[in-house]
């Protein structure tokens, strides 16, 4: 990790990432929020919901849509962005090395 210290003075460093992985686990618990994994950059989030019964991509675009009710995913006005998200999702995974069999 790093120190979040310079971000709270105001000092960003150049090389602060601008995007995070995240893998949601709890379900089914108080959210009930299929299980996942996504890359968010601060405007967009693809996400990829994953289990034995349900296989889903969502892409979220959270100017155009704040609430996020509806997905972009395979639009293809939105196609660069999902191709951006999807390899840096791979990177991610692979750079924190999450194991391939735990979607």
């Amino acid at each position: 990790g790093r120190s979040l210290l310079p971000v709270f003075r105001g000092e960003t460093p150049k090389d602060w990432r601008k995007d995070f992985y995240y893998h949601y686990y709890e379900f089914p618990a108080v959210h009930s929020v299929r299980r996942h994994y996504a890359v968010v950059d601060g405007r967009y989030k693809l996400i990829h919901f994953y289990e034995s019964d349900v296989d889903q991509w969502e892409l979220i675009d959270l100017v155009e849509d704040p609430l996020e009710q509806k997905n972009f995913y395979d639009q293809p006005e939105y196609q660069e962005v999902q191709q951006k998200l999807a390899s840096r999702l791979k990177e991610l995974r692979a750079s924190l090395q999450v194991p391939e069999d735990d979607q």
